[in-house]
């Protein structure tokens, strides 16, 4: 998988997390949750991690305790209109 392929899916990750549930940030969700919804857009488990890596590597979004993915400052205040 392509360095291209995995920021695109950190992209659809933080969005789906910013727009489509509407968390803010310091909120999270579950991995599971987060991935079947991954899921619904194509992106599958291998990419999914690859892509959860290099969004908390960008501080857009931290792993936490319990399975838990968290929304970061940074990534509530991406732009998604570019």
């Amino acid at each position: 998988m392509s360095e291209q392929s995995i920021q695109t899916a950190a992209h659809k990750m933080v969005y789906i997390l910013v727009v489509e549930q509407s968390l803010r940030a310091g909120e999270g969700m579950s991995e599971q949750v987060l991935a079947a919804d991954l899921q619904k857009h194509g992106i599958g488990e291998g990419e999914r991690q690859s892509a959860l890596d290099w969004a908390v590597g960008k501080g857009w979004l931290e792993k936490a305790e319990g399975g838990e993915v968290r929304l970061t400052e940074a990534g509530f205040d991406m732009n998604f209109t570019q």
